[in-house]
């Protein structure tokens, strides 16, 4: 079972956000595929993809470099991400 945590912290007041709703609903599917061609060497291929249902909405503004981001206004609205993880792993 794979977890995915993504925090979100709004201020209390905010321009532009229309909702202030901090529900959320995460959902998660994934496979996972292992081949051993010889004894000891495993190639693994991990797919997940993860579905973001949150309740806040607007727009807000990023104008804090620290967070990572450009300055910008950004929408509140579903995520939807798709996540590939390639392993090679040796044994001894």
């Amino acid at each position: 079972m794979w977890v995915v945590l993504r925090v979100l912290f709004l201020g209390a007041a905010v321009a532009g956000m229309t909702s202030c709703n901090p529900d959320y609903n995460i959902a998660q599917i994934g496979t996972q595929t292992q081949w051993t061609p010889v004894k000891n060497l495993t190639f693994t291929g991990d797919l997940t993809y993860t579905h973001l249902d949150q309740k806040y909405a607007g727009v807000v503004p990023n104008g804090a470099a620290a967070v990572g981001k450009p300055a910008a206004l950004y929408e509140l609205k579903d995520q939807n991400t798709l996540t590939m993880m390639l392993k090679v792993q040796r044994n001894w």
